[in-house]
C-alpha cells in the first residue's frame, strides 16, 4: 500500500524539479505559473493522501441468501469510513469470491462517510467463500495521488450444490434401468425410510407425535409410530476417488467428463441430505476414501453437510483430521440404511457392497455414470476404486455387467442410475474447486 502511494511522488518530483530549473534559468511568468501549478497539485495530492480515512468498516449482504451452484449472486457492499476528512471520491474493489471470480468494482463520489452499492457475480461455482478482501482507494481530483486501505472480511458465502430432482411425496420418481416405466417407492426401496413409521392419527396419540407436513399434504392427521427399538442413523457414503469416475478406470480419462460425472454424484448427495434433514432425527455423511464422518441432524446438520459437499473435490478429503474415524464400510451396524454414491458399477465395488450387505446393512447404490463398464470382447473391464482392496475383500467372479446388477439385486441392494434425473440445463462442469479463500 505504501509503495503505491509513493509512486506518484516518484513521478512528480522530477517534473517539479525540471519546471523549477527552467524558471531559475530562464525566468518568465509562464515558467513560474507552471512551476507553481505543479507544486499546488502535489500539495493538494499530499494533503488528500494524509488527511484521508484512518479505518474502514465493510458489511456485505447478498441475494439469494443460499445460492445454488452456477447461480448469479447479487452482492451489496456497505462502506463506512472512520477518521480523517471524507475524500472527494472513493473506489471500492470487493473480492468476496476470490481471484477466480471477477471482483466487484464500485465508484462513489461526494464528501460522505457512508456508501452503499451493488454488484453481480455471474455463475458462482459451488464452494465456501470466506475472508474476501476489499480494497478502498481514494485520491485527488485528477486521480493521480491515490491511497488505499485493505479490509479482510469475515463473511462466509456458501454456494450449495444443485440437488437432483429425485424425490416426490410418493418416493423416488424417474425411469427404471430398462427405461420401461416409472420407479415406484416399492421398486426402488428408496422411499423415505421414516414413511414406514407414519400412520393415521388414532385417538389418544400425543400431539408431539403428529407429523404436520405429511398431515397437510394428505389432508388428514398423520402420526409417527413410537420407536420401540433404537434404529441406527442412516448414512451416506460418497466416493471421491478419481478412478471411480473414469469410464475406463484410467487416469487418462478426459478430466471434464470425469468432473461432470462427479458433479452428478454431488447433486445426488445434496438431494439425499435435503431428504434426510426433513424426516430423520440424525444421519451421517462420510466421504470415501478417508472414512471420516459427520454426525448430523436437522437443519443445522443439513447446512453443515452442504458445506462439506460444497468443498468436496475428486481425490481430496476436506474433513477436519480431529473427526474420529468410522469404519462404516467394514463394520456397518446391523439394519443400518446406507446409501452409496459412486461413478461406475464395477466388480470390485460389488464385492465390497456384498460384504456390507452380509454384515446386515440395508444398501442403496446410486451410480452417477453408466451402470456397466465399457465392454470389450463381451467382458466388462475391471478396475480398482476407493471401495476396493483385493487383499481384504477379494474379487467378484461375475463377468458381465448384467451379472453384476443381478448379483446386487439378489442380495436386496437397489441400484439407481442417476443419469435418469439429470437435465440438459444442469451446469455440470462447474463447482468443486479450492477457491483459495475457503
Amino acid at each position: 500500500m505504501m509503495g503505491k502511494s509513493l509512486r506518484p511522488w516518484i513521478a512528480a518530483a522530477p517534473v517539479i524539479a525540471l519546471l523549477g530549473a527552467v524558471y531559475a534559468v530562464k525566468g518568465g511568468t509562464s515558467s513560474l505559473f507552471l512551476f507553481l501549478l505543479a507544486c499546488s497539485i502535489a500539495l493538494v495530492g499530499g494533503f488528500t493522501q494524509l488527511s484521508g480515512p484512518r479505518k474502514v468498516e465493510i458489511q456485505r449482504t447478498w441475494s439469494p441468501l443460499s445460492p445454488l451452484d452456477g447461480e448469479d449472486v447479487e452482492v451489496t457492499v456497505h462502506v463506512r469510513l472512520i477518521g480523517g476528512i471524507p475524500p472527494l471520491w472513493v473506489q471500492v474493489e470487493d473480492c468476496l469470491a476470490g481471484d477466480e471470480q471477477e471482483s466487484g468494482k464500485l465508484l462513489f463520489s461526494g464528501f460522505r462517510r457512508n456508501y452503499s452499492g451493488t454488484y453481480r457475480l455471474d455463475g458462482v461455482p459451488r464452494g465456501v467463500y470466506t475472508e474476501g478482501t476489499t480494497r478502498i482507494a481514494w485520491g485527488d481530483v485528477f486521480g493521480w495521488f491515490k491511497r488505499s486501505l485493505y479490509h479482510q472480511g469475515s463473511d462466509k458465502l456458501l454456494v450449495q450444490p444443485l440437488p437432483l430432482r429425485m424425490f416426490s411425496s410418493d418416493g423416488l420418481k424417474g425411469r427404471d434401468e430398462d427405461g420401461s416405466g416409472e420407479l415406484s417407492a416399492e421398486s426402488t426401496g428408496l422411499a423415505s425410510f421414516w414413511d414406514s413409521r407414519l400412520r393415521g392419527y388414532e385417538a389418544g396419540d400425543p400431539l408431539k407425535f403428529i407429523h404436520w407436513k405429511s398431515s397437510a399434504r394428505r389432508g388428514e392427521l398423520i402420526s409417527r409410530v413410537p420407536e420401540e427399538i433404537s434404529e441406527p442413523p442412516s448414512c451416506l457414503l460418497l466416493d471421491t476417488d478419481r478412478k471411480s469416475y473414469s469410464a475406463e478406470g484410467q487416469y487418462s480419462q478426459d478430466e471434464q467428463a470425469r468432473q461432470e460425472i462427479f458433479e452428478i454424484a454431488i447433486s445426488a448427495a445434496a438431494a439425499w441430505l435435503h431428504r434426510e434433514s426433513r424426516g430423520a432425527e440424525g444421519f451421517q455423511l462420510c466421504l470415501w476414501p478417508g472414512n471420516r464422518h459427520l454426525q448430523l441432524s436437522g437443519k443445522e446438520g443439513l447446512y453443515k453437510g452442504l458445506e462439506v459437499l460444497a468443498h468436496a473435490q475428486l481425490g481430496a478429503d476436506h474433513f477436519d483430521p480431529s473427526l474420529r474415524a468410522a469404519e462404516l464400510g467394514n463394520n456397518p451396524a446391523h439394519g443400518q440404511r446406507i446409501t452409496v454414491i459412486t461413478g461406475y458399477l464395477t466388480s470390485s465395488l460389488v464385492a465390497r457392497l456384498l460384504q456390507m450387505a452380509d454384515a446386515g446393512a440395508v444398501l442403496d447404490l446410486w451410480c452417477a455414470g453408466e451402470l456397466s463398464m465399457p465392454m470389450k470382447d463381451g467382458i466388462a473391464h475391471e478396475r480398482s476404486s476407493s471401495f476396493s482392496d483385493k487383499s481384504s475383500f477379494g474379487s467378484f467372479s461375475g463377468d458381465g455387467p448384467g451379472q453384476l446388477s443381478a448379483q446386487l439385486r439378489k442380495h436386496g441392494i437397489h441400484i439407481v442410475p442417476l443419469l435418469n434425473y439429470t437435465s440438459t440445463g444442469m451446469k455440470l462442469e462447474t463447482g468443486g474447486g479450492e477457491h483459495g479463500i475457503a
